[in-house]
């Protein structure tokens, strides 16, 4: 895609300076970092809103990653369901389960994508005591568990879920790099982090977020293409940059 077929925009900062988010870029990249900012603040109210507390954050990168977002969003459905079964094994899924965000990110050099996914904390007493399916432990952490009175029940979900990530998700790679799951720290920082593909032009305006899966979560699904002109309004209606879509979204 190219960058023309974007953005175009024009300055209009009235006191003559940039916002923090704009920084001293040409015009090109300056409508990119404000596209960033407005979609961190969009998704910022979205998870105050409908109470979304993230604790975790994961990444996965795939031996056979697609380059295709639409191909992403459906395996990202699998990726979900894998996810809810390892914490709900029973079945039926209760209605104040675990809600998760994913967003795709291209690698640099094979543009192949990667998979990032904001997670809240599942109770982690309720789901040891649970009829859990066989969860996979190393005998280092085994030992650890027994010899160590600070041994975090964190660390141990974290583990399993792991293993058992790379059991059911055939195109995740084997190796300690392919999956990453680490206490998400500051929300809003995590948030820039996800966001950071408009400093490049990687997707179609939103397309790093898996928007389907993003709001059934947040119980918004059957409103999606009112979302959709909420969001693309915002984004016009920038303070500092006239924002004009050239591409109609699908």
């Amino acid at each position: 895609m190219k960058e023309e077929d974007f953005v175009s925009l024009s300055v209009k900062n009235k006191n003559g300076d940039l916002s923090p988010c704009h920084y001293d870029l040409d015009e090109s990249n300056s409508a990119k970092i404000s596209a960033r900012c407005v979609t961190q603040k969009w998704l910022q109210r979205k998870s105050e809103s409908m109470y979304f507390n993230p604790t975790y954050f994961l990444t996965l990168s795939f031996f056979k990653g697609s380059k295709s977002p639409i191909n992403q969003y459906g395996d990202n459905k699998h990726i979900k369901k894998v996810i809810l079964d390892f914490f709900y094994p029973s079945g039926k899924k209760p209605k104040d389960r675990l809600r998760l965000w994913f967003f795709v990110e291209r690698h640099y050099e094979s543009r192949k994508l990667h998979l990032h996914i904001l997670m809240e904390r599942p109770d982690g007493i309720s789901w040891l005591m649970s009829k859990n399916r066989k969860i996979t432990l190393s005998k280092d952490t085994l030992f650890q568990i027994i010899a160590d009175d600070d041994y975090n029940l964190d660390d141990v979900m974290s583990e399993c879920l792991t293993n058992h990530l790379k059991t059911h998700i055939k195109k995740l790679g084997l190796g300690k790099k392919s999956t990453n799951h680490k206490k998400i720290g500051d929300f809003t920082t995590r948030l820039r982090y996800v966001n950071k593909s408009f400093d490049k032009i990687d997707f179609d305006c939103w397309e790093h977020i898996d928007m389907n899966q993003f709001l059934q979560e947040l119980g918004l699904k059957k409103q999606r293409e009112l979302e959709e002109q909420h969001y693309l309004q915002l984004l016009t209606e920038n303070e500092d940059f006239d924002l004009i879509i050239k591409r109609r979204l699908s």
